[in-house]
């Protein structure tokens, strides 16, 4: 059975044994329902003998009642000798009856409301922690704005039916104590009222497929919603620059607009489910009472005072059915946010990246690759076969054209993809076997592509950083990577906020702080992407130094496009198409006049 078969309710209960909470938590809020329906029940049946009384003037009947008759038995001699002070009495236990109902109601809602939400905040914590445990490889085939529709709306909307569902106990505990009353009143006209609730049942259960079918349909244009506004906001320069406004307002607009009215349609049909089932009522409760009294006539059913009790039972009873096919509605309407949620925690196509058991000390001898290949996916192969050495305390620079596997290298030794087994090893043990975050203690990367926090300078540079930095340290390192002059001139200094991405730093700010953020870590590999491609002439010299001074006594590997960066490198890498084609030193590869030599004379002007 697919997920989208499986029962509804269930899968809402999976889901809270999947995050932690068992559905067994229920059972309180289950026991105050069962409670409140149980004493709402013997308050409708205590307002026979109340009508009973009052029509009759006397109440001297009520000690014959079951139940009640016990209770006003124990009463003083002269309350049972006056009519009025019994009236009192009866009249008394009914407003108790009600006044403990409506408490015991109230206390039903509360411990829904804090179950609910508490299981809605371990939802959010569990989606967020599983999302940050997949590889990079899922996000780079995924819509962020997806994951972000996911996170804020589909979550609530997966669990809505935990919100509600001390509706649907009072109201299927209700029913089950109304039906008991209405058995002891007249199971003649029980009977006879039975139809009523087959022909709500059906008239609904159709609609809620309708309901369900446009659930799923909602939730995939709702993530479309969410993928387009993110889509748009984060790529603001390119829709200005373009002259585009117009045009992604249109598709935005129109995106809108169908979940707009998908919605509506759902609206519509879940609202119309109580008028619908209060106009079948009505005209079922009219030739319920006319047949009946044809058939049995007024004396073979009940009383006057009983007819009328029942007639308002019938009416509640109705309402409550409503209810439950209310919480059927709710339910078709969470499905396909759900079945969302649920996906996130499924295995398939999350591109884990698990490490192995063993704690990474620190590289004593040497990176090495051994007939390395790898594919995103089932895309082209990126890399080809590619087998070297990278030795300790060494320098190797890996150059290439766009496209021949340089990055993909380096975010396979950054561990953001799984390489395959026994193809990259540090010291003859393969990489895949130490534990992550011992390993990454010891790596640091200063990409192409610096990636800043909507937080302060000083917490982005210090990001990641498990121990505490003296401010001697991070001038140190403010100085290293050229920052000083810059962090001058701000207006809180170090602690002047960046904006969203680092949007108030210029191109070769952003990348000067990704090189202290490397500093400062001082890890024995330092990877360098681009590391100088965003830097004009004059910084790019500056950092060069620093670089050049940090890289001392660090197995370090270098990307450039810039070959005149690699001047110093130890060992030089030429990949093309994926497969490495040339290695060695600067000068033995220009002399080799090669794939380098060839980049190399392009780069000379």
């Amino acid at each position: 059975m697919s997920a989208k078969e499986r029962p509804i309710i269930k899968q809402v209960f999976d889901l809270l044994r999947r995050i932690g909470i068992p559905p067994s938590y229920l059972a309180f809020p289950v026991l105050l329902s069962l409670l409140t329906a149980a004493v709402e029940g013997a308050s409708m049946g205590l307002l026979i003998p109340l009508l009973n009384g009052f029509l009759q003037k006397n109440f001297g009947f009520a000690k014959d009642v079951p139940i009640l008759g016990a209770l006003i038995e124990k009463l003083p001699a002269s309350v049972l000798a006056n009519d009025r002070l019994l009236f009192a009495a009866v009249l008394g236990c009914f407003i108790m009856l009600f006044l403990t109902k409506n408490i015991l109601r109230y206390s039903t809602v509360l411990s829904i409301a804090y179950f609910s939400e508490r299981a809605l905040h371990h939802l959010r914590k569990a989606l967020f922690a599983r999302y940050l445990s997949f590889g990079k490889l899922f996000f780079d085939k995924t819509n962020v704005g997806h994951h972000s529709t996911l996170l804020l709306e589909f979550a609530h909307l997966a669990l809505r039916p935990v919100g509600t569902i001390d509706k649907y106990m009072n109201s299927l505990f209700s029913l089950a104590a109304y039906f008991v009353v209405m058995i002891s009143i007249s199971w003649k006209l029980t009977l006879v009222a039975l139809p009523l609730f087959v022909v709500l049942h059906f008239t609904v259960k159709s609609m809620i497929i309708g309901i369900k079918k446009l659930s799923y349909a909602i939730a995939d244009k709702g993530s479309a919603l969410g993928k387009k506004s993110v889509e748009i906001l984060s790529t603001i320069p390119l829709v200005k620059s373009s002259r585009m406004e117009k045009e992604e307002q249109g598709h935005y607009t129109l995106i809108s607009n169908d979940k707009a009215k998908m919605d509506f349609r759902a609206r519509a049909l879940q609202e119309m489910i109580l008028p619908l089932q209060e106009i079948i009522t009505i005209c079922a409760a009219a030739v319920i009472f006319f047949g009946a009294l044809y058939v049995f006539g007024r004396d073979g059913i009940a009383s006057a005072p009983a007819i009328m009790v029942y007639f308002y039972m019938v009416m509640n009873a109705s309402s409550k059915f409503g209810t439950l096919s209310g919480f059927r509605g709710t339910l078709a309407a969470a499905s396909g946010p759900l079945h969302e949620v649920t996906r996130i925690f499924n295995e398939e196509g999350k591109f884990f990246v698990r490490g192995g058991s063993k704690t990474f000390a620190g590289i004593a001898s040497e990176i090495s690759c051994r007939d390395l290949s790898f594919s995103y996916g089932d895309e082209r192969t990126v890399l080809r076969s590619v087998s070297c050495v990278l030795r300790k305390g060494e320098m190797t620079a890996v150059v290439g054209p766009t496209g021949a596997g340089k990055s993909t290298l380096i975010h396979l030794l950054m561990r953001y993809y799984d390489c395959p087994p026994n193809s990259i090893f540090i010291d003859g043990v393969d990489i895949r076997e130490f534990t992550l975050e011992s390993y990454l203690e010891h790596v640091a990367l200063v990409s192409q592509e610096t990636l800043l926090l909507h937080e302060s300078l000083r917490n982005n540079i210090l990001y990641g950083m498990k121990r505490q930095v003296s401010d001697a340290e991070m001038q140190r390192v403010l100085h290293q990577s050229r920052l000083t002059d810059f962090v001058k001139k701000l207006p809180q200094g170090v602690d002047t906020l960046i904006g969203d991405r680092g949007v108030r730093l210029s191109g070769g700010e952003k990348q000067r702080v990704s090189i202290a953020r490397a500093l400062l870590k001082g890890a024995d590999i330092l990877i360098l992407d681009e590391a100088t491609s965003s830097l004009d002439s004059e910084t790019e010299k500056l950092i060069q130094e620093a670089i050049d001074e940090a890289v001392q006594g660090r197995t370090s590997i270098v990307i450039a496009h810039r070959l005149s960066t690699i001047r110093n490198a130890d060992i030089i890498l030429v990949l093309e198409d994926g497969a490495v084609v040339e290695e060695g030193k600067l000068e033995d590869l220009l002399e080799h006049k090669g794939t380098f030599h060839r980049l190399w004379e392009q780069q000379k002007f």
